[in-house]
């Protein structure tokens, strides 16, 4: 640990931080002292999490400690002088806010995009000397309802459900809460992430969503996504108390777009059409139950709320809105009005600020009781009534608007009116003049000005990918007085920049719209590929504009043979569409990186998509990332020309701001910093990006990128020099920077951060002569990695493995006579894009399946008489693995050392003499991964000390380091 003072106030890291660390923090500390908005860009790698935590939490015990002093009466006034001048230093370490703003101790609220980032934030504070602090974690329903019948339902209908079994105390699991928050599973459980909180509260039989939503008002540091901030509705629904809080929205680079689409929505004929039946079934069964002289049901008591004025006084409402929305003229492409216009929609039907809670309250019953007399979950009900119930809570959110407020609303808002596809889900009673309305906002500032209005301390927005910084300002409407441009920890030689302006046959590259359909240009950017891809090692990351563009180029290379002249290169993986398959692909590619049988793997996504943004390629994951054009939105999208137009009025009126021109160009620049991010991913990375479009040579463009990357960049005006440049850079940066580290396989976001079978021992995959598809690791990792990590040593040995050290260099003369063709798993449909046949092949047996689990038995009894325990053929080639992983990274003499140690050991030997030998051949200037990777070979009573050892070896690298 290293403990440093910024700002008076006294700060406890992990390690000696970087200058660029200390620069951070004391923006951040700057920020929360000051009661001031502050906008930071860090570059990834550069430890942005941990340093935002450590600052903030403890700026945070600071001013605890101040309260709790002033309460003990310590901080009173004696003789005209503050006691011991406690006071002065504690102020000049915490800073001061207006009075009005100081009510209650402050708390820090956490957001970032995802739950997958959340929970890497998380394990980053689990590292620190701050995780005593009180710390919860907000999740949705679908993440943490337990409840068997509420989570098999739709989201909709989960959320209506939930919360009449909730009134009724008819969940179990909620009933148990108030016990629950109090219990020392919880109190005394450390910080618990989502998955953590889930397992408690099943063993505990109690419902984590209301149990973190508890515990979150006692909480010093609550974690959540930040639409829970941003959307009103998602803020007021989740009980959170801005007033006097610190406000971080880390991976900010996406606040903008979530500000605009928290704040606008779309609602059809259709939805209309649908709410009308709703409330029609309603009253049919409200006339049955009514005219029944029988008793009402407790499942049909939920009728009383309505009595047969409301459900008339609706239905007519429904009509007269209907009504309305056909009366709307819509030009061919769709008509725009201001967004008052929406005002005026809804005052047709008498629909006013002042009638809006009476509505609201009336359809939130409605959707309740559709919801509890569905007999199906899986059937959606209530759906058009949700529909128009948020449209009036996006619409009447402030109440009775003021002339001002309208005023600005005409302004930030429009209302897109289109002509409504009838499709065979649309109901019956809609026509072909159905309509499409859409109430879009188009100020980011609309959202974050409300945001600050809720008496907020500061707001901190945070990313890696922020650049330029001036136009996020200008466009977030709120006082901004701190920045922060930090430059990377890295050194020049850890990264190469270059902009390729023409292919290898010289013709130039240009993805712009009108010549993406040209043959000579896609021939010339698969060439400009193909030789990449053999001088950047390992892994390769290839992003296209859009899943229309990569497909195209697929198709178009598959023709002409390009494509699997890049496969016997590197065999090609490519973004889906969809979610699915996804987890799949990567798992494959990381599998692929390893293999030594191919010269790693190359992955095909789309910028904005999702492999753009929160999956880690670090190290040998991705040396190299090929962006083949600029991004650009659809310009004749309406929602993008709006967006134009907005701002080019915006600009005439203030003469200070962004154009819609400016604003179009910097969607495509901050797409391409965010996909050139998954590259460079600690200090000690390294790689290339190369842009392949001569548009990015334009003079304007450099600028738009990053800083830290500003410096490195140059253009490639013919191929050669490109080709050139990139294997002199790799044959420098092997030869003088560390060797790759085993990473552990990592999988897509949105799963947890777990140890796993390092990559490189995995053996679940049997793979047919080292190419082709193969089978990804079983287990996956998060896919969010530490923004910091400056040693990532650890590299566990697979769970579950019966493997010891009693065979530990028999595997490696054990023989594989056959290739099991009843048990080889192609890929099939998770590889998205399969690399088409390649040369060299060697000859298989194949045998029948028989007489195959005739050999294994044989096979497996020879490999027991050898290990002299109950191993089976896979463990054994997981051994084979890690012995052939340790004979290549040693050198000849200290693999003699290894293996004498490890044989004495295996012979009943000392178990400290092992671990010295261990420590000597496998410790550097870093915990080789290996180290750990043995600890599946340690006998059972050895295995704790093992792992201390471990730690405390990691504890005192980490101290020394730079």
């Amino acid at each position: 640990m290293s403990d440093l003072t910024i700002g008076g106030v006294p700060i406890s890291f992990p390690f000696k931080p970087y200058d660029v660390q200390v620069a951070y923090m004391e923006k951040v500390i700057q920020c929360l002292q000051q009661g001031q908005n502050g906008v930071l860009e860090s570059p990834t790698g550069t430890g942005k999490t941990l340093s935002l935590l450590c600052s903030s939490l403890a700026w945070l015990t600071a001013k605890k400690a101040q309260r709790q002093a002033q309460a003990q009466g310590l901080l009173q006034l004696e003789d005209g002088d503050l006691v011991a001048g406690l006071q002065r230093s504690l102020d000049a370490a915490v800073g001061t806010v207006p009075a009005a703003r100081t009510w209650g101790d402050p708390k820090i609220i956490y957001a970032s995009r995802t739950h997958a980032q959340l929970t890497q934030a998380v394990q980053e504070l689990k590292r620190t000397r701050y995780a005593h602090v009180k710390v919860a974690v907000l999740g949705s329903r679908d993440q943490m309802c337990i409840h068997p019948e509420v989570s098999a339902m739709n989201n909709t209908n989960k959320v209506h459900f939930c919360h009449i079994k909730v009134s009724s105390r008819s969940c179990h699991f909620y009933n148990n809460v108030d016990t629950a928050k109090e219990s020392s599973a919880l109190k005394d459980g450390g910080i618990l992430d989502i998955e953590d909180l889930v397992k408690v509260s099943r063993k505990m039989q109690c419902c984590p969503y209301y149990v973190a939503k508890a515990v979150k008002d006692s909480a010093d540091i609550v974690f959540m996504p930040y639409n829970y901030l941003l959307d009103p509705k998602m803020r007021h629904s989740q009980g959170i108390d801005l007033l006097n809080n610190v406000v971080i929205l880390d991976e900010a680079h996406n606040v903008e777009k979530m500000c605009e689409e928290a704040a606008s929505l779309q609602i059809c004929s259709s939805d209309i059409a649908l709410a009308i039946t709703e409330i029609t079934q309603i009253m049919e069964e409200y006339a049955v139950i009514m005219s029944s002289n029988s008793e009402v049901t407790s499942e049909e008591g939920v009728i009383r709320d309505f009595s047969p004025d409301d459900l008339c006084i609706m239905k007519t409402m429904f009509l007269e809105v209907e009504k309305a929305i056909d009366d709307i003229t819509v030009a061919g492409d769709g008509s725009t009005y201001p967004g008052s216009f929406m005002f005026d929609l809804l005052g047709k039907v008498e629909l006013t600020p002042g009638k809006a809670q009476v509505v609201m309250d009336l359809l939130e019953k409605a959707i309740k009781y559709l919801t509890t007399t569905n007999p199906s979950p899986y059937q959606r009900k209530g759906v058009g009534l949700q529909k128009f119930q948020d449209l009036m809570k996006v619409v009447f959110c402030v109440g009775a608007p003021s002339q001002a407020y309208l005023s600005k609303l005409k302004k930030c808002y429009k209302v897109h009116v289109t002509l409504e596809e009838v499709s065979k889900k649309t109901p019956k009673n809609v026509t072909k003049n159905g309509k499409v309305i859409n109430y879009w906002c188009f100020s980011p500032g609309f959202g974050m000005q409300r945001l600050a209005d809720q008496g907020v301390r500061c707001v901190l927005l945070t990313s890696g990918t922020l650049s330029p910084l001036n136009a996020l300002v200008k466009e977030l409407c709120i006082p901004v007085p701190v920045t922060l441009e930090n430059p990377h920890v890295i050194r020049p030689s850890q990264v190469c920049v270059g902009i390729v302006v023409a292919g290898p046959d010289g013709v130039p590259l240009d993805s712009s719209y009108h010549n993406r359909d040209n043959q000579a240009y896609v021939s010339s950017l698969g060439r400009t590929i193909l030789n990449l891809s053999r001088l950047i090692p390992h892994g390769l990351l290839v992003f296209f504009p859009s899943y229309i563009a990569m497909r195209k180029c697929q198709e178009a290379w598959q023709k002409d043979g390009l494509w699997t002249r890049i496969c016997v290169s590197k065999p090609i993986f490519a973004e889906p569409q969809s979610q699915d398959g996804l987890a799949a692909a990567i798992s494959e590619y990381y599998a692929k990186i390893v293999d030594p049988n191919v010269k790693g793997a190359c992955f095909m996504a789309v910028t904005r998509g999702k492999v753009s943004e929160g999956l880690d390629f670090a190290d040998m994951n991705g040396r190299g990332v090929i962006v083949t054009g600029l991004p650009f939105p659809p310009c004749k999208d309406p929602r993008v020309m709006l967006k134009r137009s907005y701002l080019d009025e915006l600009l005439k009126e203030s003469k200070n701001g962004l154009s819609g021109d400016r604003w179009y160009q910097l969607e495509a620049s901050r797409a391409v910093n965010q996909a050139v991010g998954r590259v460079i991913r600690h200090a000690q990375d390294y790689g290339v990006i190369l842009l392949c479009d001569m548009r990015f040579s334009r003079s304007s463009f450099p600028r738009q990128l990053s800083s830290w990357m500003q410096p490195h960049i140059r253009v490639f005006r013919n191929f050669g020099e490109a080709v050139r440049v990139v294997k002199n850079f790799f044959t420098v940066a092997e030869s003088t920077l560390p060797a790759p580290k085993v990473r552990l396989d990592l999988a897509v976001e949105g799963t947890r951060a777990v140890a796993s079978v390092p990559a490189a021992f995995d053996t679940s995959a049997r793979r047919v002569s080292g190419r082709g598809p193969s089978r990804g690791p079983s287990t996956s990792a998060s896919s969010s990695a530490p923004d910091w990590s400056p040693e990532d040593y650890s590299s566990p040995a697979p769970a579950g493995s019966g493997a010891d050290a009693a065979g530990l260099f028999d595997a490696l003369d054990r023989p594989t006579p056959v290739i099991d063709f009843n048990d080889t798993c192609c890929a099939g449909g998770r590889v998205a894009a399969p690399c088409g046949p390649v040369p060299k092949r060697r000859k298989l047996r194949i045998v029948p399946s028989s007489s195959l689990k005739q050999d294994r038995a044989v096979d497996s009894g020879q490999a027991r008489e050898r290990a002299g325990d109950n191993v089976n053929p896979d463990k054994m080639a997981l051994t084979r693995n890690y012995v052939n992983e340790v004979r290549k990274s040693l050198d000849s003499a200290s693999y003699q050392k290894f293996r004498s140690a490890v044989q004495e050991y295996t012979a009943g030997g000392s178990f400290d003499d092992c671990f010295e030998v261990l420590k000597e051949v496998f410790l550097t200037s870093r915990l080789n991964p290996l180290l750990r990777g043995f600890r599946k070979f340690i006998k059972p009573d050895h295995k704790k000390t093992f792992e201390s050892l471990c730690r405390s070896l990691e504890s005192s690298l980490t101290a020394v380091q730079e």
